[in-house]
């Protein structure tokens, strides 16, 4: 019985497998890189602007940052900053830089 076919379906699932275990690896690597001094810098600028009535969100945030954080913990800490405190419209960054 000759079955091309079945040979094409199974080297296309294996290449695929391959492809999205890859992925996977890359993804999970990259999230444990330690976080950058650019997404610590946005942290500070989210907290920096948090109102009082968020004072336990900027607790929890103080005592889950340590110098070692990975990328994943950070951006967690980020959004959840971001959720209460979210980012202004282009225009309004320019104009507080142009006034400054």
């Amino acid at each position: 019985m000759d079955t091309p076919w079945l040979k094409s379906l199974i080297f296309w699932a294996i290449v695929i497998t391959v492809i999205f275990a890859v992925f996977q690896c890359s993804q999970k690597s990259e999230n444990n890189k330690q976080a950058s001094a650019l997404m610590y810098e946005r942290l500070y600028q989210c907290t920096r602007d948090l109102k009082v009535e968020h004072k336990p969100l900027l607790n929890t945030i103080q005592q889950n940052l340590n110098a070692n954080l990975p990328q994943q913990e950070m951006v967690k800490l980020i959004n959840d900053c971001r959720k209460v405190n979210p980012l202004k419209d282009k225009l309004q960054y320019i104009k507080i830089i142009q006034s400054s």
